[in-house]
């Protein structure tokens, strides 16, 4: 009795540590595992603050905008935000809905003629439908990336305004929108299309 009473505390002294590490072991791992995480959510909102700051001093400078200026920014966002490059072959990044609506946008861009996306102004109905039966895109898209354009400039005509009156710039989303509600000029939307209700029948222009 003596001798299984000895035994039983030494199996529990060997057993117990060995039963406690993996869970020590565990958290240890997780918690590493929770930092490096954080860390990469900082790092990558870090990249898109940065993002969208070179974005808006681009557009408060330029005087134009062109469709081909939109084409390039587009691309560069495309090589950043998984459409291109080795982060396409992410599994589930090409088909995200946000990364699909740009290689449409992208599509539809590159279909269109070299003087057209130089001068968007040369866009007609006419233009789109031979752009659509080209890209294979519909023309309610072809007008959904036109309308993504014409929202850009319209912030750019905005941004430029600020600077002439010294006002500062936004650096993040949310700083745009509340300045923009703030703003007693308003924003420009002039020229813009509205956005086609859902289930109606999308306009020809």
């Amino acid at each position: 009795m003596a001798f299984r009473n000895v035994l039983t505390g030494l199996r529990a002294s060997v057993l117990r540590p060995r039963f406690h590490a993996p869970a020590r072991e565990m958290s240890i791992f997780q918690g590493f595992k929770d930092k490096v995480s954080e860390k990469l959510e900082e790092r990558k909102n870090e990249k898109q603050t940065q993002a969208y700051m070179d974005q808006v001093k681009y557009l408060a400078t330029t005087p134009t905008y062109t469709l081909q200026d939109h084409y390039d920014q587009m691309k560069k966002q495309a090589a950043d935000g998984g459409v291109s490059g080795w982060k396409s072959m992410v599994p589930g990044v090409s088909s995200m809905p946000q990364i699909q609506q740009m290689k449409n946008f992208l599509t539809i861009m590159e279909a269109f003629e070299p003087n057209v996306r130089n001068d968007p102004k040369l866009i007609n109905g006419k233009v789109k439908r031979i752009v659509s039966e080209k890209c294979g895109q519909p023309v309610e898209e072809i007008n959904n990336m036109m309308r993504s354009y014409e929202q850009l400039d319209a912030l750019r005509s905005w941004l430029r305004k600020r600077v002439e009156r010294n006002l500062p710039l936004p650096s993040t989303l949310e700083d745009t929108t509340e300045m923009i509600r703030e703003d007693p000029t308003g924003f420009p939307t002039r020229g813009m299309r509205p956005k086609a209700a859902r289930g109606s029948m999308p306009r020809r222009r």
